[in-house]
């Protein structure tokens, strides 16, 4: 890493932008942590050494926060505004002589991806290889951490929607690798699509290794697609849409029907990118053992 990188995280009051933050902080990188909530900026300073005011439905935000900044770790949120923040901060990002912006996208193999969201981040990520900013797509498939909040887990039974295979990847080696990738910069990651599908487990597979991890009984009840939104957790605090929530039955749809059978698939860069072995989803559930058996006990 250059001393001379200045990085923007984005996110860094959620899960993903957090551990990104984190990894960078323990690498001693100059960052600073962007929010758009000014009384989460001293918070932010105070653990993470610097913060930024900026804020992804005000454009006017955008040049004060990425003054002097070289790259920026680019999430977005759950809503189809997604779309036009991400085209107006690219735009913003090439204006202000950003040099790398890493995307966190999601797992798409196919080019012709039906469900919403899935769809969303392509154009996302078409605009930004038009951009003439240095970009790096990572494109995770279904993040383990989800079996600690979307999916419903009540009494050790897992529902599920879908009776299929899934690729599963923890959020850990996502966001170890996102600041490697942040550190290292554009003359080793630029034009690089990562993917991370590390452990692939149909739904009685997902709780045999949740039993053998945990040493409780999980078992898999398999719903119907169709009951998804019906059915679905959704946080408090989310900024979840309908047309967001949609993509989640499409997706579900997809992968039982066959349309999006590579979400069955390992394909994962996390070795390439840190020289060491991805977290299978064995691992990753006896690191989380005490969180899965709270959610039993809840």
């Amino acid at each position: 890493m250059s001393n001379s990188n200045n990085l923007l995280v984005l996110g860094a009051t959620g899960q993903v932008g957090t551990l990104v933050a984190k990894n960078l902080r323990s690498s001693g990188a100059q960052f600073s942590a962007g929010t758009r909530r000014k009384a989460h900026l001293d918070a932010l300073a105070d653990q993470f050494g610097a913060s930024r005011y900026i804020d992804l439905d005000d454009p006017r935000t955008f040049d004060e926060a990425l003054k002097d900044v070289t790259g920026i770790f680019l999430i977005n949120g759950y809503t189809v505004d997604m779309l036009v923040q991400s085209k107006t901060l690219i735009d913003a990002a090439r204006r202000n002589g950003v040099s790398h912006i890493v995307h966190l996208g999601v797992f798409t193999r196919e080019h012709d991806a039906y469900a919403t969201v899935f769809a969303w981040h392509q154009l996302i990520e078409a605009y930004l290889r038009d951009s003439g900013v240095a970009w790096t797509n990572l494109h995770p498939n279904m993040f383990m951490q989800n079996l600690l909040a979307g999916w419903r887990v009540e009494g050790g039974r897992c529902r599920v929607y879908t009776s299929k295979p899934i690729g599963f990847t923890a959020l850990e080696d996502v966001a170890e690798a996102a600041a490697a990738i942040l550190m290292e910069g554009p003359e080793k990651h630029h034009e690089k699509d990562y993917w991370f599908s590390a452990d692939v487990l149909d739904p009685q597979q997902v709780a045999g290794t949740l039993t053998a991890a945990t040493g409780y009984q999980f078992t898999a009840e398999v719903r119907n697609h169709e009951l998804f939104l019906k059915e679905m957790v959704i946080p408090a605090a989310s900024t979840y849409e309908s047309a967001y929530a949609k993509g989640g039955f499409e997706f579900f749809r997809d992968v039982e029907n066959g349309r999006m059978a590579y979400i069955g698939s390992v394909a994962d860069d996390t070795k390439r990118i840190l020289g060491r072995a991805p977290l299978m989803l064995l691992d990753w559930a006896k690191l989380h053992a005490d969180e899965l058996l709270e959610i039993v006990g809840s």
